[in-house]
């Protein structure tokens, strides 16, 4: 018993900086990945803003039903081609939010 803990306290340095180092790379992943997300949230927000406002100034003569057809096309279009995914009901969501804020 008292190699045991002979062995712990010489090497206890070596165990308090190996479990700080776990603790920080953990919360680094951590951190990365919320700030992942939030750039990415903020890239669909932004696109499908700008959408909206190209459907609205392109569209003038498409009724509602047609434009948001056009915005939900659009949009997704220009998401694939920067690799990010979205479910409908999301892209669906952010352009109803978009037109109400015009």
């Amino acid at each position: 018993m008292s190699d045991i803990i002979g062995l712990i306290s010489n090497n206890l340095i070596q165990i308090i900086s190996t479990i700080i180092t776990g603790v920080i790379g953990y919360l680094g992943i951590r951190l990365k990945n919320l700030c992942q997300e939030f750039i990415q949230e903020k890239i669909k927000r932004d696109i499908v803003e700008k959408t909206v406002k190209y459907v609205e100034q392109v569209g003038k003569n498409l009724n509602c039903s047609e434009k948001k057809e056009k915005a939900l096309e659009k949009s997704l279009e220009w998401m694939k081609e920067k690799k990010i995914s979205i479910s409908d009901t999301e892209l669906e969501i952010l352009i109803e939010s978009a037109v109400n804020c015009l």
